[in-house]
């Protein structure tokens, strides 16, 4: 029988946590810390079926790569208790094959993404026995939205409050239905509810089903947690465990007694674990989406398998801390590549200071001074490129989505000239359905088009040049890394006055345990 599992956690540094940290671990990924220079390397932990991540349409192109993702939530949190990350944790049904269980937690994330702007990665967990039935999903999401310009305000409607509350009910509510869609799509006639049992029977009592109330009435079990499983997968003895089979125990003398007292009285027998919304008609799932295999767009929502993001040329070294050498390079190429792109700003000085740095690094060994230059010139020269990405992006967005209007446009007059009502073989409600199904589109099409008509705007294209030249100006007016910094590490001697201009206390890296 399927079970309904949902709970949500936050991820915070004043307990020692690490968003890059989570997200390896879960999809047993190797990920650096930009800021710390710490690898995370899972790429041997067993259990992880696959993993995804997945962006709103106008993110950045680095949303769906979680080696820069996770690094830029963290370098977008500058508080030492900050949060930096929200997981959602979803039990998938057994009864769906690997296939359908990645269909559905793409749904899930989907859905979450379309409601909140953020970008998560979704790792799809097996159950730690070979007979286990605990498939589930890590759906990690960012703390904040994301634009076109990259990460922007929180999303606070999630924090503990009345609104968080809301916000959990529609959680809830959204997992049950989209569970219970893939499930009938499937063609399983097991369901599952959101809802407490105490609820579940309340509502079968209004509806006067005396008998299903009774059988909802069980006591629940416990939920185990990862330690207790494991102790019970090594055949050891957990309190937990003890008393969850005490419970289910109880639970079936009850449902034996109620099924001996219905039989007696010719009532029908209530089904084991049996739920409302078995036959719920708000249950509904895409018909056009639903075997479609993940790929970089489904429904609006911008995804890729992180097997195809990490197999490029410039993975992190496999072993050891990630070098300051290896990001230098790495920006190194962001700069010409910025150069290209345009000409006209001034990027000669950080391209003398990163080959600098980058020369100086293959004789003398690395400081936190020097790190804690290299990470700021990094982001800083990340953050330009993106901008002229996204400034790309937005003109290639505006016309793919003139083409696609013009499309849209043309299909609609095709239909209502070749098939005017009455004049074909279609009855008269399929012939609505398939002109509503156009007119949807071209809707969907024109919606799209007065955004991208929007964000390319003459005046939003005015406000991303400044900002160019801007950020631009930033990095030529970052003060250049002393030599003295290098060699601190085997002479100690007084820097000079005005020397070295240490970077501002919120934009240090966080103190990881």
């Amino acid at each position: 029988m399927a079970i309904f599992h949902t709970s949500i956690k936050t991820f915070s540094r004043s307990r020692g946590q690490s968003a890059v940290a989570a997200a390896a671990y879960r999809g047993g990924l190797l990920l650096a810390d930009l800021l710390t220079g710490q690898q995370h390397d899972y790429r041997r932990r067993s259990g992880v079926v696959e993993s995804f991540c997945l962006a709103p349409p106008d993110a950045p192109e680095w949303a769906l790569d979680p080696r820069e993702l996770w690094a830029v939530a963290e370098a977008a949190e500058r508080r030492k208790d900050a949060t930096v990350a929200r997981e959602f944790e979803v039990s998938l049904p057994h009864e769906l094959s690997e296939e359908q269980r990645a269909h559905l937690a793409f749904s899930l994330a989907d859905a979450l993404v379309d409601r909140y702007g953020f970008a998560v990665q979704a790792s799809i967990h097996a159950p730690g026995t070979p007979d286990g039935l605990n498939h589930h999903v890590h759906i990690l999401a960012t703390t904040r939205r994301l634009g076109p310009d990259g990460l922007g305000e929180k999303t606070r409607e999630l924090d503990v409050g009345p609104s968080g509350k809301v916000q959990v009910q529609w959680i809830r509510e959204m997992v049950a239905a989209t569970t219970n869609a893939h499930l009938e799509a499937a063609g399983h006639t097991s369901a599952i509810d959101h809802r407490s049992l105490a609820e579940q029977a309340r509502s079968a009592m209004e509806r006067g089903d005396d008998l299903a109330a009774a059988a909802l009435s069980r006591e629940p079990t416990q939920h185990l947690g990862k330690w207790a499983a494991a102790m019970v997968g090594k055949g050891e003895e957990a309190v937990k465990a003890r008393t969850n089979d005490q419970i289910a125990e109880d639970n079936q003398e009850h449902y034996d007694y109620l099924v001996r007292k219905a039989g007696l009285a010719g009532k029908p027998v209530p089904t084991r674990g049996q739920g409302e919304g078995a036959g719920d008609g708000a249950r509904v799932i895409n018909k056009e989406t639903a075997g479609l295999p993940l790929g970089l767009e489904m429904r609006g929502v911008s995804g890729v398998r992180l097997q195809h993001v990490l197999s490029t040329s410039h993975a992190p070294p496999e072993h050891g801390p990630v070098s300051l050498a290896h990001w230098v390079a790495q920006s190194l190429r962001d700069v010409e590549e910025i150069s290209r792109a345009r000409a006209d700003l001034a990027m000669g000085k950080i391209r003398a200071a990163l080959e600098w740095v980058k020369q100086q690094l293959e004789h003398e060994p690395e400081t936190t001074e020097l790190r804690q230059w290299v990470t700021k010139a990094v982001l800083q020269v990340r953050a330009l490129r993106n901008l002229i990405v996204g400034r790309a992006r937005r003109l290639l967005s505006l016309g793919r989505a003139t083409r696609l209007n013009h499309m849209a446009e043309q299909e609609w007059e095709r239909f209502n000239s070749d098939y005017p009502l009455g004049s074909t073989c279609y009855s008269k409600p399929e012939w609505t359905q398939r002109r509503g199904r156009r007119l949807s589109v071209l809707e969907t099409r024109a919606t799209e088009l007065k955004s991208a008509q929007a964000r390319a705007s003459e005046q939003e294209l005015s406000l991303i040049d400044a900002e160019i030249v801007r950020k631009a100006a930033l990095l030529e007016a970052l003060p250049s890394p002393p030599q003295v910094l290098v060699g601190q590490a085997h002479a100690p001697q007084p820097v000079a006055a005005g020397a070295l201009t240490s970077p501002p206390p919120s934009h240090r890296g966080p103190k990881f345990h």
